[in-house]
């Protein structure tokens, strides 16, 4: 195993105390790390986040579920603030949190606070209240469609406004929920897609932030995303530290070779019938200061080539916190939960110290395996209670 220089160790350690999960495994080993947890979902329609939805929120049977997560001894429970009131603005016309929507979040994470749960908030895109923010900045030329999430500086500074007034609405409300927070993906599974624009031309020159980029080069292209890359994550965890220093921020990502391509091949088209989407690299986020990459990994025959693709450095710990198996792959739960054993042991030696399984009941979502379903079948075979955690 690769040696971690001293300033590593303090970066891992500091991530893992943050978590709140170091533990005594047995009195032969030094102190080996609980460092896995669950994805916790709510869905209506199979894919529609409703979780944090006022209307449905006091439906959800939350202390069952986290007495659950806590016997099986899970450390935290990842969830998503997606949900259609989010989305269409709150039923404001200007920036700003309502509190029926902060209090549900502060609710669920002192719940599962109360069954030593930590929580990892996941954000997406802004809510459509902060437009007259993102409106107020030029848009950037040669940019198009979901691209301007990280070109568009109006949608970095809608982005910043919410979350501020998120973390600081849930900070006045309960400090101990605030401090319950172990970690926020401020964008899941952020990508660029390369049938808009700037990635769309294939030829030509583009000019973003007084750099002149040839889109005819793959090494163009891939400088382009970086430096938008860069420039995306730096604004927003330069404000998120400014409040919150202590707070762990990054953005989770899934791996080009997850999406048909080889690898971080240049933001290259792809044929139309194909999936577009094209993954943010690891390394531009660590070098705009991410506290940690969080790579998002399925069982497939594929799972290897994904984390190779990606081209993961240890110079910041490394999480999936997302690895799942889907119902069309596995006959049952058993194979299921197997194949994501595999691809968590696996992942050891890219230098992973933490999971997330995808998911722990979310039976609304047909196309993937649960860890309480067949009678928690893969809970009795994934949970850390069950299976020893892996010697990182």
């Amino acid at each position: 195993m690769k040696v971690l220089s001293n300033k590593m160790q303090l970066i891992v350690c500091l991530f893992l105390l943050t978590f709140n999960i170091i533990q005594e495994v047995d009195s032969h080993q030094e102190n080996s790390v609980n460092k896995r947890g669950v994805n916790y979902l709510r869905l209506i329609n199979n894919v529609t986040h409703v979780l944090f939805e006022p209307d449905y929120y006091s439906r959800w049977d939350l202390d069952t579920a986290f007495k659950q997560m806590n016997a099986y001894e899970y450390s935290y429970v990842r969830v998503f603030l997606d949900c259609p009131y989010l989305f269409t603005g709150f039923n404001r016309s200007s920036p700003g949190v309502p509190m029926n929507f902060t209090k549900n979040i502060v609710d669920f994470i002192n719940r599962a606070r109360n069954y030593n749960l930590s929580v990892m908030l996941t954000a997406s895109f802004n809510p459509r209240n902060y437009q007259s923010i993102i409106d107020s900045y030029p848009k950037p030329a040669n940019v198009t469609g979901k691209n301007l999430v990280i070109f568009h500086r109006g949608q970095i500074a809608a982005k910043i406004a919410f979350l501020k007034d998120l973390l600081q609405q849930i900070q006045t409300t309960s400090l101990s929920a605030l401090q319950n927070i172990f970690a926020f993906d401020v964008f899941n599974e952020i990508c660029v897609l390369v049938d808009e624009q700037p990635f769309s031309l294939t030829s030509g020159f583009v000019l973003f932030e007084n750099q002149t980029f040839d889109m005819s080069k793959g090494i163009d292209r891939q400088r382009l995303l970086d430096l938008a890359t860069n420039i995306w994550f730096n604004s927003i965890i330069k404000s998120i530290k400014s409040y919150l220093p202590n707070l762990l921020v990054s953005a989770s990502l899934f791996s080009p070779n997850a999406v048909g391509h080889q690898g971080f091949d240049g933001v290259q088209i792809r044929p139309s019938n194909k999936d577009q989407r094209y993954p943010l690299r690891p390394a531009s986020l660590i070098n705009a200061s991410a506290d940690y990459v969080d790579l998002h990994v399925y069982a497939t025959n594929n799972s290897i080539n994904e984390m190779k693709g990606a081209e993961l450095s240890r110079d910041k710990p490394i999480l999936m916190g997302e690895v799942g198996a889907a119902r069309a792959r596995f006959v049952n739960a058993t194979f299921a939960a197997l194949a994501i054993q595999s691809v968590i042991n696996a992942s050891i030696d890219f230098g992973f110290v933490g999971w997330g399984i995808w998911n722990f009941d979310t039976i609304e979502q047909h196309t993937r395996w649960t860890l309480t379903e067949q009678n928690n079948t893969m809970n009795n075979i994934l949970a850390p209670s069950v299976w020893p955690i892996p010697n990182v």
